[in-house]
């Protein structure tokens, strides 16, 4: 079988050809089930040992000092330095950055959690081999023979479920990475970003720049309701309840760490008085019997007696959001952290202290990493977008029009409906209807707004990042969830007074969508009450835009090119009317799909695009190549921050614009196709 093949290969002829196809015939189903799962096997050990070669590459280069591997910091800084661009510069550039990828789910990504666990075992197996080239003997063979188990381990697991996975398993893989491999890689990345700063711009470079938090998160699992009858206004609550559970064990496991370490006394330290009056008002908080209690074994250590108050609130806090998750309908919990910014509050308080007695450098240890956690993921770990199809929405307002004032939403015209919804959304209060004569479609429909409402105030104001229309054909799709959201007290007009706590991005993605964006964005944005709304929220317009569906209409070639121009007349709209705007890529993981290396896919987009921010679906089958292991997710993560930077470099520079003769050639060739 396999001389065949390799003759095959090698003289690509139809003879050889034949003999592999006429050898396949032959196998019964068993024998071809095993042959798969055999190539199943090779092709991830494959996987394996590239990842693991490119790894050692990189360590190489670092250990060498030879930083500059290309889309690296050293790299990326250097070649800013040479350009010119100073401190002040980048100061600018790094206070408008946002990088933040989404996990969705796919039914692409097939593979069982035991699975990706035995395939990341034999991964750290290989690496242990590699890292140790000159062992022999009893330890080698020992490392070989436990990679040899986990390898027949892996060949006598099923790779495929034996049932549907259901919305919660979703949630649960999305979850999976981060303590696996994305809240380490997440600290790592802005201690590799402070190194390469100081390397290139010096020690005063690094005193001078304050780096935001620009690295955040999003998902789509628990929100995406467009198509998936499974997702439901309970689920959006579960996913994000899930999340700030996995984030709360997280921080209560690195408090434990820190009391630990923190093992400051009085008489050797002389904490800051907004230290000691913080302590003071938790032990008041907590009460003398409480707070006796949890300190009594370090009440000489100011610093660990603050962390065991500290983790005492958490724990509550978890208490509380688990409670929820059970089902509880009227949770419990004694003096529970009210936001994640509290919490904030209190190591920040600490970490000004320990700077106070000349402890900086203990400060800017692991005290500073759990800070920089907090800052990204507050109580909520990921922002969740809502998706919806548009005519859920149309249905929904035409339904409570009729209710309200028996007027035919449907019969109007464009024109039409975009001035009812302006004046529907300055009415104080909403729209008044009895909720219970609606039909269950458009109940559901209002229940997720509700549900967003009650959210916000459970986890915080950045627990959703915005809601999505797929299939946006017109202006009046966004302001009818704007309608909807008024309902539950989200968007309105008060004493006068625009209000809007959610923001809408419509997504355009089949190859007509794409040709009618600007008539869109122009009606959109003429319309004063949105622009009032826009204003009110405060954040930049996101527009999406779709890949998948627009390769499938036209090709690659069509698509690339048409969201190629789209991006392009996004931004010259979104500047006419002095908006700020974010562009949210839809990207699938194949390159049919829009996928590829993030870093190059940056790059790639129209010339003064990005502005700093971008925003990018990674799906199911994406997530575990770029994170089921740490350091590869520091590089995944690197490279895109990188690629942003780079294309980002239009807000400090002047930068080359495409070449008209090169944009007509583009266009000819799409023609003819």
């Amino acid at each position: 079988m396999s001389c065949t093949e390799v003759n095959y290969k090698k003289s690509g002829g139809d003879e050889p050809r034949e003999q592999l196809l006429a050898t396949l015939d032959e196998l019964n189903i068993e024998q071809k089930t095993q042959l798969v799962r055999a190539f199943s096997l090779y092709f991830n050990l494959l996987n394996i040992a590239d990842e693991s070669t490119h790894l050692s590459q990189r360590r190489r280069q670092i250990e060498e000092q030879q930083y500059f591997w290309q889309g690296s910091f050293h790299e990326t800084l250097l070649s800013f330095k040479q350009a010119g661009l100073k401190v002040e510069d980048l100061s600018l550039l790094f206070n408008e950055l946002v990088y933040m990828p989404v996990m969705t789910a796919h039914p692409t990504e097939s593979k069982r959690r035991t699975v990706r666990s035995a395939i990341r075992r034999i991964f750290l197996d290989q690496k242990k081999l590699q890292d140790y080239p000159a062992s022999d003997g009893y330890f080698k063979q020992q490392m070989l023979e436990k990679l040899r188990n986990n390898i027949q381990l892996l060949w006598k697991t099923d790779e495929l479920r034996s049932r549907k996975i259901e919305v919660a398993e979703e949630i649960d893989n999305g979850l999976f990475y981060f303590p696996l491999s994305l809240f380490e890689a997440t600290t790592q990345l802005y201690r590799g970003l402070q190194r390469a700063i100081h390397d290139v711009y010096g020690q005063k470079a690094v005193q001078q720049l304050q780096i935001p938090s620009f690295l955040k998160y999003g998902s789509w699992i628990g929100g995406d309701r467009d198509g998936n009858p499974n997702v439901k206004p309970e689920t959006t609550e579960l996913a994000l309840r899930l999340q700030a559970r996995t984030i709360l064990k997280e921080y209560i496991q690195r408090v434990v760490q820190l009391r630990e370490q923190l093992a400051f006394s009085y008489g050797l330290c002389q904490p800051s008085f907004e230290f000691e009056q913080s302590l003071a008002d938790e032990v008041a908080l907590l009460g003398e019997v409480v707070a006796g209690q949890l300190g009594k074994r370090c009440s000489q250590e100011p610093y660990r007696f603050k962390l065991a108050l500290m983790h005492y609130r958490l724990t509550e806090t978890l208490s509380l959001v688990e409670q929820r998750i059970e089902g509880n309908a009227n949770p419990t919990a004694n003096h529970p952290y009210a936001s994640a910014q509290y919490f904030l509050d209190d190591l920040k308080v600490i970490q000004e202290s320990l700077i106070s007695h000349g402890d900086k450098a203990i400060a800017d240890l692991e005290l500073q990493d759990l800070i920089r956690l907090v800052d990204t993921f507050g109580f909520h770990l990921m922002a969740l977008d809502v998706r919806q199809e548009s005519n859920r929405h149309s249905e929904a307002v035409a339904e409570i029009f009729s209710a309200v004032a028996k007027i035919d939403y449907l019969d109007m015209d464009e024109e039409q409906r975009l001035q009812l919804l302006g004046e529907a959304l300055m009415k104080p209060g909403g729209l008044i209807y009895d909720l219970h004569r609606l039909s269950p479609a458009t109940q559901e429909t209002l229940d997720v707004f509700r549900v967003m409402a009650q959210m916000r105030h459970e986890l915080g104001e950045e627990c959703f990042s915005r809601y999505v229309i797929s299939m946006t054909h017109q202006a009046s799709h966004i302001l009818e969830v704007l309608l909807l959201a008024s309902q539950h007290g989200l968007a309105g007009c008060l004493g006068g007074q625009w209000f809007c706590h959610i923001g809408v991005s419509p997504l355009f993605e089949t190859i007509d969508d794409l040709n009618h964006v600007e008539q869109i964005l122009h009606q959109l944005f003429q319309q004063k009450e949105y622009r009032a709304l826009l204003a009110a929220y405060g954040q930049p317009q996101e527009i999406m835009l779709g890949y998948s569906d627009s390769c499938k209409d036209g090709g690659i070639l069509a698509s690339a090119w048409g969201l190629y121009q789209a991006q392009q007349q996004i931004m010259a709209i979104a500047d006419q009317y002095e908006i700020r705007c974010r562009l949210f890529h839809g990207r699938g993981g194949t390159i049919g799909r829009g996928g590829g290396p993030t870093h190059e896919a940056i790059l790639a987009q129209p010339p003064a695009t990005v502005r700093g921010q971008i925003k990018f679906t990674e799906q199911g089958e994406v997530l575990f190549y770029r994170y089921n292991n740490q350091e590869t997710a520091v590089y995944e993560l690197t490279m895109g921050v990188t690629g942003l930077l780079k294309a980002s470099i239009s807000l400090v520079k002047n930068v080359d614009q495409d070449q008209p003769e090169k944009l007509h050639i583009m266009n000819e060739i799409c023609a003819i196709g």
